[in-house]
């Protein structure tokens, strides 16, 4: 089903590429931006577990051994129980489930300095223990590097779908503008909104699955950020998913950092002819949001 019908009608998420040209008015063009280097697929990024550092309990394994740069690893000793966890830096925390006995990755998205790691276990229904904790200091000389990799909610491995499906779409092209325009294009040319999804969604989180996203062409607005995500990343673009609130609901949406431009986001967008609005969710419906952004969590 296309978002022609969703103009009038409230919506849990959405996504938005967007591109600030920071205190620039011209126009920017394919000619205009600097060639980039065409990644391999032997390049690709991937997280590693080495177990050189690691929190072990009976419940989880966390591998921080490449903390600094900006990712740990996590998995379950058993599927026993229902384990969280905690990855705190000041006042900001992020929380989420270990859901396997294969490491997947986390990102470490608060720059340096000391965090703290912390696991939990379900006791009843939302409540959690805490069972293990520890203090880390780190040191991440680039901003960007959380975002070069796989993690928990833009998760592919070497065997992913998407791996194909980016270096397909990418062949040839010379600079990250014509990535970045061709990625986008082929999601919102592919991808179906899906309204049954969504009332799952309200009921509770649901994490993007991008091998299914790209069998079944169909996803919420939290699964076209994190499937653009990946695309991008693969080409070594950094490309973070956004939560937040707008002035219609919870949202996900999506910054790409450009070389010279730095991280771009919902004040000036693609459009045909200059950059202006990126919207893949609504780009069929042509539906148009002014509206306010406020970031929350980034992944």
């Amino acid at each position: 089903m296309k978002r022609s019908d969703i103009v009038g009608r409230k919506i849990f998420i959405f996504v938005i590429i967007s591109f600030l040209l920071q205190g620039c008015t011209h126009k920017l063009d394919y000619h205009d931006y600097p060639p980039s280097k065409s990644f391999t697929k032997e390049e690709v990024l991937y997280t590693k577990a080495p177990q050189e550092k690691i929190i072990e309990n009976s419940y989880a394994v966390i591998d921080y051994s490449n903390i600094d740069e900006g990712y740990i690893c996590a998995k379950l000793k058993n599927n026993k129980n229902k384990i969280k966890l905690q990855i705190i830096k000041e006042d900001i925390e992020y929380n989420y489930d270990i859901m396997t006995q294969d490491y997947i990755g986390y990102p470490i998205q608060s720059g340096s300095g000391s965090y703290t790691i912390r696991i939990l276990k379900n006791i009843q229904f939302n409540e959690y223990a805490l069972v293990d904790s520890q203090n880390i200091e780190v040191n991440i000389d680039d901003e960007r590097l959380p975002y070069l990799y796989p993690n928990i909610i833009v998760n592919y491995n070497a065997n992913s779908k998407v791996i194909d499906q980016s270096f397909q779409l990418c062949a040839g092209l010379t600079n990250d503008l014509e990535r970045i325009e061709k990625c986008y294009q082929w999601v919102i040319d592919t991808l179906e909104y899906d309204d049954t999804k969504i009332v799952e969604a309200n009921q509770k989180y649901l994490i993007p699955n991008l091998d299914e996203i790209i069998e079944t062409k169909k996803g919420i607005c939290f699964d076209y950020a994190a499937l653009l995500c990946a695309l991008l990343r693969l080409q070594h673009i950094p490309t973070r998913v956004i939560c937040g609130n707008t002035d219609i609901e919870y949202h996900a949406w999506i910054e790409v950092y450009l070389e010279g431009e730095g991280w771009v986001n919902p004040d000036v967008f693609l459009d045909k002819e200059v950059w202006s609005r990126l919207d893949p969710t609504f780009a069929d419906s042509k539906y148009d949001y002014d509206g306010q952004y406020q970031a929350i969590y980034y992944y």
